[in-house]
């Protein structure tokens, strides 16, 4: 497998070298859109029985048609939840589950090109206009809640950081920082050139309303009006370091930081020890009025 995905991954590196022989801004266009192409892992039985068991509706957006997943007491504290990249709203139903037992209501939706979606592109400004049309119908008159996994991260902070909402709590499972690094990433593993990636972050930039390189989680939900912060983490997190959420905890007021080790990056989602502390949590952080 993994020889079979450095074989994709150089015929790519070769085919746009070919195409920026042409035009820079062609080869950059291309990337880009590669760039956006999720690959989505195969739903596991556990997941298909949540997305046939659980309530659901669809509203409208600008991107595409979203269907909003909804379990637990309707007149409960609201508390949205935002899956990662390449993964889908399902793997969160460990969550969900103890966040109903403490009587939430919880909402919960796939990112465009993700689970159901019917996209097969997306991408940060994409994923931050739905949880805005998301945000917009629920229309929450009172403090709310907002849980992350992963990516979700950088797409609630971004989102709540231009509203006027305000959390009771927020709480990251793992957290990326910064998004600039994972364009400079892709510019080292398929080795672009400085002109063609040059304007893959032009198009980033035009496409964000906003410099790439100033785009960061900290920065971000410091914007944000929230109560409580509360990050999990893995000490040995393969996909997003654990000093991001290190950074985070430093760096922001009311944040806690709960560290853990080997329980793994999507893993985590479903472990014993953090669904008991994460039920502990919310009952010590109950809802409060802001002020």
């Amino acid at each position: 497998m993994v020889f079979y995905m450095k074989l994709i991954e150089t015929l790519i590196e070769i085919y746009i070298k070919l195409i920026a022989l042409f035009s820079n801004q062609k080869a950059a266009d291309v990337t880009f859109l590669l760039f956006q192409k999720t690959q989505p892992r195969k739903m596991s039985a556990d997941e298909i029985k949540f997305y046939s068991e659980t309530e659901h509706y669809t509203i409208e957006s600008d991107i595409e048609p979203i269907e909003v997943y909804t379990k637990g007491p309707k007149d409960g504290e609201l508390f949205i939840l935002l899956h990662g990249w390449n993964s889908n709203l399902a793997r969160l139903s460990h969550i969900v589950d103890v966040l109903v037992r403490q009587g939430y209501r919880c909402v919960l939706f796939d990112m465009p090109g993700h689970g159901k979606s019917i996209l097969k592109h997306t991408n940060l400004k994409k994923n931050s206009l739905v949880f805005e049309a998301v945000l917009n119908h629920l229309n929450p008159q009172q403090t709310f809640n907002v849980l992350t996994h992963s990516f979700g991260s950088i797409i609630a902070s971004l989102t709540l950081a231009n509203t006027h909402y305000q959390l009771n709590h927020l709480i990251y499972m793992t957290s990326l920082d910064r998004i600039e690094p994972i364009f400079e990433e892709l510019k080292r593993r398929l080795k672009l050139k400085d002109a063609v990636y040059s304007k893959i972050v032009s198009k980033a930039d035009s496409l964000l309303q906003e410099p790439l390189k100033g785009i960061a989680v900290v920065n971000k939900t410091e914007a944000v009006n929230y109560q409580y912060l509360s990050l999990f983490h893995d000490k040995h997190d393969k996909i997003l370091d654990f000093k991001n959420s290190e950074l985070l905890n430093e760096s922001l007021n009311n944040s806690t930081l709960y560290a853990y080790e080997n329980i793994g990056h999507s893993r985590m989602l479903s472990n014993a020890e953090l669904l008991k502390d994460l039920e502990e949590l919310i009952k010590e952080k109950a809802p409060v009025e802001l002020v």
